[in-house]
């Protein structure tokens, strides 16, 4: 895979991290993202709603999301142009220049490199055996090449083709990269059809639903719906919407101030503030306002801020 060892000096800059959703309206894809290492403008605010409809987050290099990956329910392709990155408990994995992750169930370390410049797409893991030819469950917890799951002549030109188009467009690049993905989700195979309609669900409820309630709505026992909610989507159904709820969690506290974040508990159907703190220390590895200072060992820590991103961040 050809590269022009693009490089710079990036110790004053951080990453625009930026959301195509305009992209990704209306088709069964879950995200299209980029990522650009960029000097912060004076005027730049921490996250511009551009006219095209995507959103555009300025991070520092320390933040805990540039430095986490985070649990998720569904699969994720990274396309990485620029300096390898390396993850897993050590960052003792270096993730490689097409990668598959996902899904993920306890949150890991990752470290980006130097000069950053990739692309990527996430979609439900439902779709795992029409895009990669695997069942989900094969996905779980994996940093899986993706030269291990397509010929590799196949992601030679992939790559390639999708560099070219980085050189001329970001916009262009991503655009290619989700016609690609949504030509296999259409492929003749039959999808699980309870999963489909029971993951919409959770996801539609942030997570707080009943998982016999379900599976009784789709005739079937407990146990009959989770064996094939797994096999599915590579989660136990419960797993599944503890998992959905912290990601809804993730997203109220980003966009609530530090202050008022005792409020979010109840909102987010927990029994206490307690339970809440609890739950996301189980799938981030540590409580909230340790999770979200600067993850950066250079700065001294009476420096270092708690991550407050009081109305910047919208809400979801």
């Amino acid at each position: 895979m050809k590269l022009d060892g693009k490089m710079s000096d990036t110790s004053s800059t951080g990453v625009l991290y930026t959301e195509h959703a305009q992209l990704t309206a209306t088709t069964l894809l879950g995200s299209l993202w980029s990522y650009d290492t960029r000097s912060r403008e004076s005027n730049r605010r921490s996250v511009t709603v551009n006219a095209d409809g995507s959103h555009e987050y300025w991070l520092d290099r320390s933040d805990p999301l540039l430095n986490t990956m985070l649990p998720g329910t569904g699969i994720s392709l990274v396309v990485n142009f620029g300096d390898i990155w390396s993850g897993g408990r050590a960052l003792s994995i270096r993730l490689p220049r097409i990668c598959v992750i996902g899904p993920v169930t306890l949150a890991a370390p990752i470290r980006l490199g130097k000069f950053v410049d990739a692309v990527g797409a996430g979609f439900k893991s439902i779709f795992a055996s029409n895009i990669f030819n695997v069942a989900a469950s094969e996905l779980v917890n994996g940093i899986v090449p993706l030269e291990d799951l397509w010929p590799s002549d196949d992601v030679e030109r992939f790559f390639e083709s999708l560099y070219a188009l980085r050189i001329e467009s970001i916009h262009h690049c991503v655009s290619s990269l989700k016609d690609e993905f949504l030509a296999r989700m259409i492929r003749p195979r039959s999808l699980d059809t309870v999963t489909h309609t029971a993951s919409r669900l959770i996801q539609a409820h942030a997570g707080q639903v009943f998982i016999d309630e379900m599976a009784k709505n789709h005739c079937l026992s407990r146990q009959q719906f989770a064996h094939r909610f797994r096999a599915a989507s590579g989660l136990p159904p419960k797993l599944f919407a503890r998992i959905t709820r912290f990601q809804a969690l993730m997203n109220a506290l980003l966009s609530t101030d530090v202050s008022h974040w005792t409020g979010v508990a109840v909102d987010m159907g927990f029994y206490d503030q307690a339970h809440m703190i609890n739950e996301f220390r189980t799938f981030a590895g540590s409580p909230p306002t340790t999770f979200f200072r600067p993850h950066d060992c250079t700065e001294a820590p009476s420096r270092i801020r708690l991550h407050g991103r009081p109305s910047e961040w919208p809400s979801v």
